[in-house]
């Protein structure tokens, strides 16, 4: 799902319409075991008429249609900032 912040819908409402289809009801967890296969986006400074002109959407959406998540877990992060010398 994907909204702008200045979308027609107001936040309360995108939030229980994520929740009725599974996100957002547990903590995903520290490997991120429990994320939701289903991801909400709220894009800034965007409204739902020029959304789909917007680069950002195809940012925020194109990962999730290729089936990537975006974002690594912590084990992830931390063994690329050793190899990065952080």
């Amino acid at each position: 799902m994907v909204f702008g912040d200045s979308d027609m819908f107001r936040p309360e409402h995108v939030i229980e319409f994520y929740k009725l289809i599974g996100g957002g009801q547990r903590d995903a967890g520290w490997g991120r075991e429990h994320m939701s296969k289903n991801r909400l986006a709220i894009l800034p400074n965007l409204t739902h008429y020029e959304m789909s002109m917007s680069p950002a959407l195809v940012a925020a959406a194109l990962p999730f249609l290729d089936g990537k998540s975006g974002a690594g877990n912590w084990a992830e992060q931390d063994s690329t900032d050793k190899r990065s010398g952080k």
